[in-house]
Formats: C-alpha cells, structure tokens, sequence
C-alpha cells in the first residue's frame, strides 16, 4: 500500500533515535487525522514507561509516571498482554474492547485519554512483546471513532514500523540500553557503572577507575537494581541489553 511505502521511504534514513521517533509521530498524524499519537514503552516489572506524545502535549502529570501505575487497568495494554498467538500484531480500536460505560468508569481513561482530550484509540505493537514488556504507538481521536478502513490501513503501516523499528536498533545496539536507561530513571552515573560491570570489571576495579569508595559503587548498584525491578547485575544488564 502507498502510505506504508512512502512511510518506510521518508524513515529508513533516519540515525538518531529522537529524530526518527519525532518523524514517525508526524507522519502518522497525517496518515490518521488525529489529535495526537503517542509511542509507549512499558516494562511493569519496575514498573517504568517511556511515553512520547506528538505534538508534544502538556500532561497535568508526567505521562511516563503515570503509565506504570494504571495499565492493568488500560483494557489495550491487558488485550495486548493476554494474547500470545499471531493476532499479537494485530492493530487494535480500543471500542472494540469496552463500552463507553466501562472506558468512562476505568481510570486509564481518566489518567491518559482524558488529559489528551480523547476518547477514542487505536493501536498497534512494534517490538515481540513478553509477559512484563510492551512498545508500540496508540492514535488517539475525540467523539469519532476509527472506521474498519483506518484499523486496515494501520495493519499495512504496523509491518513497517515494525521492521524500522528492529532495523533501527539493529544498527545501533546502544539504542536499546539508552531506551531502557530512560524507561527506568538510570543516573548518567548508573549507566556509567553498569556498562563497566558489563565489561566484566569487579566493584573494586570500578571504585579505582572512577576515584570512588567501593561501597558508593555498591550504592550505585544497588540503586539500580531497584529501577530496573531486578536483584542482580546478572539480571540488570539483561534488561539493559533488551534480552
């Protein structure tokens, strides 16, 4: 289909993590006339999120504070997380999942399509979900809802995004520890931390490295482990790296 061609065309380009994103959310508003669309990245085992919003938009609350605290209560994010067959990449109107009654009574309405002025959302995955992790867009409208033909459109723009997205991170690996970096709050000081203990270096060789007590090291560790929801650097750089 041509809007998924040329949307592949105009992103493939694309180096920089924030520039591609940026370019994504716009074409997407003019493939969906929309009020706005946002690219989530979820990890409820923190929990963290990542939530961009294009146009930017002024949430009374952080958006990625909010996120993690209501999405067993968001019936996309629960469709999403209780399905585990090929229909996982399947775009998603959030009508389709609940009533206006129900939406309205649900505080995932309250907490983030009610601050964006919408009520109305359609959505598709980017990256294979697993039981804790979800990234992918959601376009939000008011009053009108999407027609069969816009969800149609979105199953030949999901694949795309899908594939620039994987391509993206494949080029550049340090994407995906920036990313978690962000979701789960990591200090410039953390991530400095862990990527040496990734490197193999003991707490010791990284107090002399960087002119710091063993225990601030320890500090550091143990601060992150606690962001990331894990209890080891086993386990934390797992995450870091998106194993």
């Amino acid at each position: 289909m041509e809007p998924a061609t040329k949307l592949a065309a105009e992103l493939i380009g694309l180096r920089d993590p924030e520039e591609y994103l940026q370019a994504a959310g716009e074409l997407l508003l003019k493939l969906f006339p929309c009020e706005n669309v946002v690219y989530n990245v979820l990890d409820v085992r923190a929990p963290a999120a990542d939530v961009r919003v294009f146009p930017a938009y002024p949430f009374p609350t952080h958006a990625a504070d909010i996120l993690p605290e209501i999405w067993n209560d968001h019936p996309l994010v629960l469709s999403y997380q209780h399905d585990t067959g090929d229909g996982i990449w399947t775009p998603r109107r959030l009508s389709d999942l609940v009533t206006d009654t129900q939406l309205y009574r649900s505080h995932a309405y309250h907490e983030t399509l009610a601050p964006l002025g919408s009520n109305r959302e359609l959505a598709f995955l980017v990256t294979q979900p697993t039981p804790f992790t979800l990234t992918g867009w959601a376009i939000n409208r008011v009053h009108q809802d999407f027609t069969d033909f816009e969800v149609h459109l979105a199953g030949y723009i999901q694949p795309v995004l899908r594939l620039l997205e994987a391509s993206h991170h494949e080029k550049h690996p340090d994407i995906r520890w920036a990313t978690a970096a962000h979701v789960h709050g990591l200090s410039a000081r953390e991530q400095e931390i862990l990527r040496l203990v990734g490197q193999g270096l003991t707490a010791k060789a990284i107090s002399h490295l960087l002119g710091i007590s063993p225990r601030t090291v320890a500090k550091h560790l143990e601060h992150s482990y606690t962001k990331l929801g894990c209890t080891n650097r086993v386990d934390a750089l797992r995450r870091l790296r998106g194993e």
